[in-house]
């Protein structure tokens, strides 16, 4: 991972984080320490650029894409729906 993206983590964190397998279990440790991830920070943890618009497959509506989750599955965020399976 860019070194830019690690700004403000701790040793530890950054030895954390380097244990994680996918996506899922970075987006776990960071609700769990405490630190949020800016949109560079997520793009990077989701393989993706996060701002990037879809069709809601439920509404219609446009829906962030957040990229697949360790399972391939893809995921967006309906400011209508929530979050749902694209």
């Amino acid at each position: 991972m860019n070194k830019e993206l690690l700004k403000g983590l701790t040793k530890e964190q950054i030895a954390k984080l380097n244990g994680c397998k996918g996506s899922e279990e970075i987006l776990k440790l960071a609700k769990e320490e405490g630190f949020e991830l800016n949109d560079e920070q997520l793009e990077a943890v989701s393989g993706g650029d996060c701002s990037s618009e879809v069709t809601c497959p439920r509404c219609g509506g446009k829906a962030k894409n957040l990229g697949s989750s360790d399972m391939g599955q893809s995921y967006c965020d309906c400011p209508k729906c929530g979050l749902v399976p694209c």
